[in-house]
Parts: C-alpha cells; sequence; structure tokens
C-alpha cells in the first residue's frame, strides 16, 4: 500500500529534519509521511569504513520503546567495481548490518532490520546507482516514492511481513534499509513505525560511516 504523502527532505541523506521538516503527519510517519517533498541537490559529504558498521543501531532505541540488537557486523575490506554512469569503473567497499532484530516494550513481536552501505572512493557514483534502482523499482511497478532528488522509498511485503525499504545517496554514500514488522501485522497499524525505523537507522548508519576530517558538505548548484 502506498502513501499518498511525501515527506520534506533536505540535503546530507535527510539529516537535517530540523531544517527540513521531515516528521510526516498522514499516519505513513517518519520517511514517506507529510505533505510534500522538497527537491534536495546531492551532497559532498564524504563517508570512510568503519569496523562497527552497526553499533549506533544498538546505542539508543530506534522508535520509543524499540530496541534493537546487532545480529551481524560485515565489513568488506576487498574493493569491489561497478560502472558509472559513463560506463568507466567505479571501486566502492561496503559494510552491512544484517538481520538486525528488535522487540517492543514487554517482550513484543519481534521486528527485523538490515542495511547496507557502499563507499565509493568519489563522489557521484552513488546518486547515479540510486537514481538507476528507482528506475527499475518504477519500471517494474514497484511504486518507489521520491525523496526529493536524493532518496527514495518503497513499500514491500515479505512472508506474511509488511515492510519498507529506504535507498539513499549522500555524497559517496548509497545507502539501503530495510525494515519488516512482525508476522501478520497490518500495513496501517505498522507504517508509521516502520517509517521511523528505517529513517533513524539510516541517520544513524551515515553519522556512524561519516569522515570526521572531511570539511563540511555545500549543496551543488
Amino acid at each position: 500500500m502506498r502513501r499518498a504523502g511525501q515527506a520534506a527532505v533536505g540535503l546530507g541523506l535527510l539529516l537535517s529534519l530540523a531544517a527540513a521538516g521531515c516528521s510526516g503527519a498522514d499516519g505513513g510517519g517518519g520517511v514517506g509521511g507529510g505533505d510534500k517533498g522538497r527537491s534536495a541537490a546531492p551532497s559532498t559529504r564524504m563517508h570512510v569504513l568503519t569496523r562497527t558498521p552497526c553499533a549506533l543501531l544498538e546505542a539508543k532505541p530506534l522508535v520509543d520503546g524499540m530496541t534493537f540488537r546487532a545480529g551481524t557486523d560485515s565489513l568488506r575490506t576487498e574493493p569491489r567495481e561497478d560502472s558509472s554512469q559513463d560506463g568507466t569503473p567505479e571501486t566502492y567497499r561496503q559494510v552491512s548490518c544484517h538481520e538486525t532484530n528488535g522487540r517492543a516494550a514487554q517482550g513484543g513481536d519481534l521486528w527485523l532490520l538490515s542495511t547496507s552501505a557502499d563507499l565509493y572512493e568519489r563522489v557521484g557514483p552513488a546518486c547515479h546507482r540510486k537514481r538507476v534502482k528507482e528506475d527499475l523499482d518504477r519500471a517494474q511497478h514497484r511504486d518507489p516514492v521520491a525523496l526529493g532528488g536524493s532518496a527514495y522509498w518503497r513499500s514491500i511485503e515479505e512472508n506474511g511481513r509488511p515492510g519498507r525499504e529506504l535507498v539513499l545517496c549522500d555524497g559517496n554514500l548509497l545507502l539501503e534499509v530495510t525494515a519488516f514488522a512482525p508476522y501478520g501485522s497490518e500495513r496501517d497499524s505498522v507504517d508509521r513505525t516502520l517509517g521511523k525505523v528505517v529513517e533513524a537507522a539510516a541517520r544513524l548508519m551515515e553519522e556512524g560511516l561519516r569522515d570526521p576530517s572531511a570539511p563540511s558538505s555545500t549543496p551543488a548548484p
């Protein structure tokens, strides 16, 4: 089920929430809520590999009353290659956190979360790959909902679990976040929480991978 509203999204991977006005009020919640989307120029922010990409996901509840436990930290140090917009090879490395699980307060039902971050050697290819993914989802009628120019989300479902996927780019980072509600959940009752979970996880992953020595990002013209 696709929400009609779109979140207002700012530069820097939905992270400047106060400036971007990213709190939805239509029931979609978090990423994908709100009335209007704002266009966002690609960021020039740089990111680097870290040894514990899941650490910040466990540092505090992603949403009120729900804590997550990292199932797998994965750091692929070997470079991988992908084609850029002009067809030249682009090198990137990947970090991921798979099947992190969370429970609501008082031992509630199991929620699932997974994240995957690809870090390129330069700015440009990450947002190209995001556009390719979005175009493919649209061509296959998967109903992607654009969030400015730097991200999109879509509703998904797997084995009776309603879920949400968020794909976004920020500088040299391509980030994919997927969350699933417990088995048998009704979409309308969990969609808002799913939006909050993927939004919070995206913020924390980006923060943990951000290069502290790099200068502050500036909007592209």
